[in-house]
């Protein structure tokens, strides 16, 4: 199985001085023999997505296949 991580531009991020950033938003990593089966996986794991107004299906959301599954935690 190939594993994905999914981000989307919608909303925004706070900086330490309380100001907005427009950046992407990490929603999270799942797996699946494609993105859409992956996404399927993702949604189902994490109903906080759709339950927080997260736009499915409308082209918002970005999946990237990673290269492997090794983890650096820096």
């Amino acid at each position: 199985m190939k594993t994905f991580i999914f981000y989307t531009s919608e909303g925004y991020t706070e900086n330490p001085d309380c100001g907005a950033i427009d950046n992407c938003q990490l929603l999270g990593e799942a797996k699946g023999e494609s993105a859409k089966e992956a996404l399927d996986n993702l949604l189902k794991e994490n109903p906080w997505i759709i339950e927080n107004g997260f736009h499915i299906g409308k082209g918002l959301i970005t999946a990237r296949e990673l290269a492997n599954s090794c983890r650096a935690f820096l």
